[in-house]
């Protein structure tokens, strides 16, 4: 009975720190969305909001029509519109990744588990699946990359649509 008593305790303990990483994962991951999100959204959003602002303003004045280029005006709105959905998109292709590269790891412990004889799974189908992980966070990790940078450029584009519609 001790034996039995001493695996469970074991299996319990090892439970424990595999639920207390699998913790820490999904806190790391919610801070990364957090930080990778919040500079998109505040680039493209808060240039729109000013920019919107600007536009009503001038939009009031008597002299509005030789003041701004309401077509480019509005073109610049659309592109940082569009540096929004970027923005987002980055970040659920993030969140993917992380949770890919989360997995990942969950099967790396596994793998251990074998090598220690704790678990009898194959060692085959676990490498195999830490190789599909591995390829599916990669993956999702460049999108995020290639949609945050279209995010900022797409802001550079917008700031200098604005500017262009304010200065002709």
């Amino acid at each position: 009975m001790d034996e039995d008593e001493a695996k469970l305790r074991k299996d319990l303990e090892r439970l424990k720190h595999h639920y207390s990483l699998e913790y820490e994962m999904i806190r790391a991951i919610n801070a990364f969305e957090h930080a990778a999100l919040r500079p998109l959204f505040l680039l493209n959003g808060g240039a729109l909001v000013v920019y919107l602002g600007l536009f009503g303003a001038l939009r009031r004045a008597d002299r509005s029509e030789q003041v701004i280029d309401w077509a480019t005006g509005r073109l610049a709105v659309s592109v940082w519109a569009v540096g929004l959905v970027c923005a987002t998109l980055a970040t659920f292709f993030a969140a993917w990744s992380q949770f890919a590269f989360r997995k990942q790891r969950g099967r790396e412990v596994d793998r251990e588990e074998i090598r220690l004889a704790i678990s009898n799974k194959k060692e085959s189908e676990i490498a195999d699946k830490i190789k599909s992980a591995d390829k599916v966070a990669n993956r999702a990790r460049v999108v995020a990359l290639v949609l945050g940078f279209a995010s900022i450029a797409l802001f550079l584009r917008g700031l200098w649509l604005a500017f262009d519609s304010i200065l002709k």
